[in-house]
């Protein structure tokens, strides 16, 4: 049976933003100035960012050129990133509004240049929920365009740590966190070419993270092709053995056929 976060995760950062105005640091991340240096190679203009909590980055880009359309599920982290672009003359560069990713994007197909999402899809998520991001992503970003993310990996010195709350998501210190495997990235990357799967560690911890390029590829999403059954070919060999056994109308010949078919489709050594 899966566990339940002991807190609600978005009164949890709320409360967290309105204690700790800095709470990540004030300047930019070192993930934020490579995307603006990848940004600035592709010619973007207008980036989505998911997740921006208290606006560190999406400062850093608006005063850097870029239009940023930020979205985020906390109220404090909207009001306070609204504060400081008016205070920073950016107010026409960042337009922050309050959004639960688990929902459509509020945006039309192919509105932005690119995307950039700093440990959002790493939070309380389920895979099934992070593919569904992805996808909306795949509409709103231009064909061609770049969708970065960093997400807590495999590496990190937190991983199944803390309280496991299903898939690969555990409850570390009150922040509920689903850690990626380098395999991860590449399944869900459905849509994309993945141009990169790079690592950097972050803060004090330090945070282990997979830092993550996408190109969004021409055209519409493709379906989704379920992964193959890796049942143990021993356990079906035996099945389908009994079933061959039990049947009385078999020619003793004809079930030594069909032994050996089945050894052989399983992958058994005769």
């Amino acid at each position: 049976m899966e566990k339940r976060p002991s807190r609600d995760q978005r009164r949890h950062w709320t409360e967290v933003y309105a204690r700790t105005p800095a709470f990540f640091g004030e300047e930019p991340s070192e993930f934020a100035r490579m995307a603006l240096e990848r940004f600035r190679a592709e010619g973007a203009s207008t980036v989505l960012e998911l997740g921006f909590g208290q606006g560190r980055d999406t400062l850093f880009f608006a005063e850097n050129g870029l239009r940023v359309a930020a979205l985020d599920y906390s109220e404090q982290a909207v009001r306070e990133v609204k504060a400081a672009a008016r205070a920073r003359g950016l107010a026409d560069r960042v337009a922050a509004a309050v959004h639960d990713v688990r929902n459509p994007l509020p945006f039309g197909e192919g509105a932005f240049d690119a995307c950039y999402a700093h440990m959002l899809l790493c939070m309380e998520l389920t895979e099934a929920q992070i593919a569904f991001v992805l996808a909306e992503l795949h509409r709103v970003v231009k064909p061609g365009g770049l969708v970065l993310y960093t997400v807590r990996s495999d590496h990190d010195k937190h991983f199944r740590a803390g309280t496991h709350l299903g898939e690969d998501l555990y409850e570390v210190g009150g922040f509920v966190v689903h850690f990626f495997t380098e395999k991860k990235v590449r399944r869900l990357a459905r849509g994309y070419e993945v141009a990169a799967i790079d690592r950097l560690e972050e803060g004090s911890l330090p945070r282990d993270l997979y830092v993550v390029t996408l190109r969004r590829r021409p055209g519409p999403m493709p379906d989704r092709v379920e992964e193959t059954n890796m049942e143990n070919p021993m356990t079906r060999f035996e099945a389908f053995f009994e079933a061959v056994k039990s049947n009385p109308a078999l020619e003793p010949k004809t079930r030594g056929l069909l032994f050996l078919a089945a050894s052989l489709a399983a992958g058994c050594e005769l």
